[in-house]
């Protein structure tokens, strides 16, 4: 795993923390309403296709897409130049990658031996059964936020390529954090303090993440 310590303080004007903060103010709305999530997805789902829309991506626009030859839900596709992405279902050729989207890692559901399932182990039981089923080959995961920096150890949920345990799958995590804060990663004021007490930094992977999608 990359050592993040050395790296920049995430600031005010930083695209990620732009994006962090979004995320809070899109949670909020969707506590009003659930026909946004429904129409367009989760707080960081939104967020993040839209602002990687932004670098002339071709993404799917709808959440819980499939591909044709499989039943399975993707967060996000990336899609060939010249492909509609409003649609729910698309032909395997026309997709690109296929891209999973989390806020942070999270354990997974309890085992019968009483230990939380890895969701990297999960991540890589739908991948592969969405390359077998689609012959789509790309994958990628794409994390917000994740607890990575001293003085806690990083986090044992943490997504990581070589749990993943495929060649053809990348993982971006965009903001290394100290802390998990107390209340959640969605209250803005949570976000607020943690850039004050210099508790966050850049990773770097944003902008790898574009040049990654964009040179597929």
């Amino acid at each position: 795993m990359p050592n993040y310590s050395k790296n920049p303080f995430l600031t005010g004007s930083d695209e990620e923390y732009a994006m962090l903060i979004e995320v809070s103010e899109e949670f909020e709305k969707q506590k009003i309403s659930r026909t946004v999530r429904e129409e367009f997805g989760t707080p960081v789902e939104i967020v993040i296709r839209n602002h990687l829309i932004k670098r002339n991506l071709n993404l799917s626009m709808s959440p819980d897409v499939t591909i044709q030859g499989s039943k399975i839900k993707n967060d996000l596709l990336l899609l060939k130049s010249g492909v509609d992405p409003n649609q729910k279902t698309f032909p395997s050729e026309n997709v690109k990658m296929i891209i999973e989207i989390k806020n942070n890692g999270v354990g997974g559901k309890t085992l019968e031996n009483g230990k939380r399932e890895d969701p990297n182990k999960e991540l890589r039981i739908k991948f592969n059964e969405l390359e077998a089923m689609t012959n789509v080959r790309n994958f990628a995961v794409i994390v917000l936020s994740e607890t990575l920096l001293p003085p806690r150890t990083p986090s044992k949920w943490r997504f990581k390529e070589e749990k993943i345990g495929k060649e053809n799958c990348k993982v971006f995590t965009l903001i290394a954090r100290q802390i998990y804060p107390p209340g959640g990663l969605y209250i803005k004021s949570n976000i607020v303090n943690m850039l004050q007490n210099e508790q966050m930094k850049k990773t770097g992977e944003f902008q790898q993440l574009i040049n990654y999608l964009k040179c597929l």
